[in-house]
């Protein structure tokens, strides 16, 4: 028989027992459903976070925090082991390779009280005039403080969307509030600009930023807590300028080490290895239920061969050939999962691709995308799952004596 013909008679038998096909059929199906939408899910959720971290400078960040000095812990209570105004001025004066710098101090969940009345939380980031230009923060309405409001210690303050929208509703520019015993005025508010999975000690939107000079002035943990973030020009510049600013760190603070640089470099790195891991055992758990499908279609199979028993003999003593006859059994194993395979992969893609649309109108920088490595693995799985559990139906089928099996 022709693979053609070998096609036609295993779509015969399996239409002939449509209702427990249909069975076998959907077992397959909901593997691949599973692993093209979870694989899908995942894929986007990466890849929003990925393009958020990429966005603030992903692999050429560098962090310099405060910590509990290590080294010569007997002369830390002789100096200011704090990580000071001065320092960021100094240490980063004329770093070279370095496009941007900041320093901010972030203190979370204050009360925030309006002039309207009304009260909600949000965080107080205490930070320089550089602070906006760094992490890319638009207006919506107002303006920024600059250095001068920073040098003056003026009262003035930025607020982020839910802060504008929790207090007032005709705008929060010109209004005034108080947060951790602090009066400001508002002379801008920031546009909403969410970054998934991503947090630098503050909520994008539920924030409170003012003047660090202003803020230090009534709040002392300000200095005490304030951190320094740069954005070098290339991430292979990265060890370059770490040790130009542990050198000068080191020298202002007189050999003590209260202070840790972050490379993010290496914990990206890291970090998108684990994911990758975590992406294959979602596929791995979701393709457990191909395993269970494929349980499913064994089964089938061999409740097939038993109700054979006399066409197989009759297909022998006509000269069919054991091969012949493996084949014709595999063909069926492999339609089945094989149909199950496409059904379960498209509406696998269709579901993706609806959930992302439903989760982008909700997060707006949510990146929608249908994996298609998931798609062609779930194809593949799930034909391979067919073929695999019906090989040992087929070589049943085809170790049949014909005489034993025309007698029975």
């Amino acid at each position: 028989m022709s693979h053609a013909d070998d096609l036609r008679v295993a779509a015969k038998s399996l239409w002939a027992h449509r209702f427990r096909s249909a069975l076998s059929l959907l077992s397959i199906a909901i593997g691949a459903f599973a692993i093209v939408l979870m694989s899908s899910l995942a894929e986007s959720g990466f890849q929003t976070l990925r393009r958020g971290i990429e966005e603030l400078g992903g692999a050429r960040l560098l962090l310099v925090v405060p910590k509990k000095p290590v080294r010569a812990q007997g002369k830390e209570q002789a100096y200011d082991t704090r990580l000071t105004r001065l320092d960021h001025e100094v240490v980063f004066a004329d770093v070279p390779y370095i496009q941007e710098h900041c320093r901010y101090t972030t203190l979370q969940d204050k009360s925030v009280i309006g002039d309207s009345g009304l009260s909600v939380r949000a965080d107080l980031v205490a930070a320089d005039s550089r602070f906006f230009d760094f992490f890319s923060m638009p207006l919506r309405a107002g303006r920024r403080f600059d250095a001068l409001d920073d040098a003056e210690h003026a009262p003035v303050c930025l607020v982020g969307k839910q802060v504008a929208s929790g207090l007032w509703q005709g705008g929060a520019v010109g209004r005034w509030l108080t947060i951790g015993g602090i009066r400001c005025h508002v002379i801008g508010e920031l546009a909403e600009r969410p970054r998934f999975g991503i947090s630098l000690g503050f909520d994008w939107l539920k924030l409170v930023v003012m003047p660090a000079q202003t803020a230090a002035d009534y709040l002392p943990e300000v200095e005490r807590g304030g951190l320094i973030v740069a954005r070098t020009d290339d991430a292979a510049h990265n060890d370059i300028v770490k040790r130009i600013i542990n050198a000068r760190l080191e020298q202002r603070h007189h050999g003590i080490d209260d202070f840790s640089l972050l490379d993010f470099a290496g914990v990206l790195h890291s970090f998108y290895a684990i994911f990758n891991v975590m992406q294959l055992l979602v596929g791995c758990i979701a393709g457990l239920a191909l395993v269970v499908g494929g349980i499913g279609v064994m089964n089938m199979m061999l409740v097939s061969v038993s109700e054979r028993v006399r066409e197989i003999g009759i297909r022998k003593a006509l000269g069919a050939s054991p091969r012949q006859i493996r084949a014709q059994f595999l063909t069926e194993a492999a339609l089945l999962s094989g149909v199950g395979g496409v059904l379960g992969s498209g509406l696998g893609a269709l579901c993706a691709l609806l959930a992302s649309a439903l989760i982008v109108h909700l997060l707006e920088s949510w990146i929608g995308l249908l994996s298609w490595p998931a798609v062609a693995a779930a194809l593949l799985t799930a034909i391979g799952t067919g073929i695999s559990f019906g090989w040992v139906p087929a070589k049943r089928a085809s170790a049949l004596s014909p005489v034993e099996a025309m007698r029975r």
